[in-house]
């Protein structure tokens, strides 16, 4: 990968940037939001529980993670704005196969969606790092890692509604649209963006070659394994929230999916607010702990939500939980971006996507398995808590190494 082109890239180059990532990040990550979301009327029509949702979810991260492996070198190869096109034109695909309302089409679909998953991160990052101006770059990722709790607050305050009055189906068009029409726009830029492809590169490269270039450095190694357990915290909570306040706390579907993109919103406005905090404060790693904090304390109260809570309580413990345990991403990739290898910075990131995948891959089975077993969405959620603190003492020794 090319170095950042010399001097301070124009203005506008850096906006287009920032908004064309985030928005491909918005699509990309609609296509596997749009379940759990929708997963009480779509569940009964597969013919599975709701709480199957979960195993689903692994699914898709399981492959982006066995993708995020592999599929590294089409970056390289292919230019990252190629690379986008791609992830976002199998997320068109996976939404005309869930259509058609088959279990095996949504496996399918949920296949391919891991794979486009696998590569829009590393995508992304590179050309984020290329055309960033350095002293502003925490925020720049987090502004574009906002993609993701978007594309979960987006859904959640139209698709029950959509699918309470037309149908589960047309919960799945404004997902469909919203990748077609940012893979027609990114086609305008292409071009211009992918200059730095090199077409004697690898499509794909060993797994170790990641793994081997995050090993090294010790804050790195740590910090990718910590978001392992964040991302495992960050994929519970949107994928069993819902169902658990419809189940639990006696909520309608439109009323939890509201509290759902309160979560979301206050992920969006976290990331933004954070990645400023570790640009003023130079320490992205301190920002991540003390947000480690405070998912423990989510974890904890979660597991006492009865009927009886407030609505005022149940919305600043989703607040602060959103805030935290889905608003810390941006930081995660601006500080592997920053501490990887000189021209390494698009396979470091595709290692430690690995880990986070990984956490999202693990998180939903393991919660859908706890819940089998304990009867309870609160009380699942209180075993979250062991997660919470194994990535505290994880961001810690990144922060003892980083020293």
């Amino acid at each position: 990968m090319r170095e950042p082109p010399s001097g301070e890239p124009q203005q506008w180059t850096v906006i287009a940037v920032i908004a064309a990532t985030t928005m491909a990040q918005v699509a990309s990550a609609m296509g596997s939001a749009v379940f759990p979301i929708i997963a009480p009327k779509l569940a009964p029509v597969l013919g599975v529980p709701p709480a199957f949702v979960g195993y689903q979810q692994s699914l898709i991260y399981g492959i982006a993670t066995i993708g995020t492996c592999f599929l590294g070198g089409m970056i390289r190869r292919y230019g990252a704005c190629r690379t986008m096109q791609a992830s976002l034109a199998l997320c068109v695909t996976a939404m005309l196969l869930t259509a058609t309302a088959s279990l095996a089409a949504v496996v399918v679909a949920s296949v391919l969606l891991g794979i486009g998953m696998s590569v829009m991160n590393p995508a992304t990052a590179h050309l984020l790092y290329r055309f960033s101006p350095a002293a502003s770059r925490n925020l720049i990722f987090s502004i574009k890692q906002t993609g993701v709790p978007l594309a979960w607050l987006l859904l959640a305050l139209i698709a029950p509604g959509i699918a309470l009055a037309w149908g589960w189906r047309w919960a799945l068009a404004p997902v469909l649209a919203m990748a077609l029409v940012m893979l027609i726009l990114l086609q305008m830029v292409r071009v211009a963006w992918d200059d730095d492809r090199s077409t004697r590169e690898a499509a794909g490269y060993s797994y170790l070659t990641g793994m081997r270039v995050l090993w090294q450095p010790p804050a790195l190694r740590w910090l990718a394994i910590a978001s392992f357990c964040y991302s495992f915290l960050q994929l519970c909570l949107g994928s069993f929230l819902v169902t658990m306040m419809v189940e639990e706390a006696a909520y309608s579907l439109v009323e939890a999916g509201l509290l759902l993109s309160l979560t979301q919103a206050a992920g969006v406005a976290g990331r933004i607010f954070w990645g400023w905090c570790a640009d003023r404060l130079g320490n992205g790693l301190a920002i991540l702990q003390r947000l480690n904090i405070v998912m423990i304390a989510c974890c904890i109260a979660a597991a006492l939500i009865t009927p009886r809570w407030p609505a005022a309580a149940l919305i600043a413990l989703f607040a602060a939980f959103g805030a935290s345990a889905v608003g810390w991403n941006g930081i995660f990739l601006a500080e592997v971006a920053r501490r990887s290898p000189h021209g390494m910075i698009s396979v470091a990131v595709g290692g430690a996507m690995m880990w986070n995948f990984g956490g999202i891959f693990a998180g939903p089975a393991i919660f859908a398995a706890l819940y089998q077993a304990t009867g309870s969405f609160t009380a699942t959620f209180g075993w979250l808590t062991i997660v919470a603190v194994t990535g505290l003492a994880l961001i810690t020794a990144a922060r003892r190494a980083a020293r």
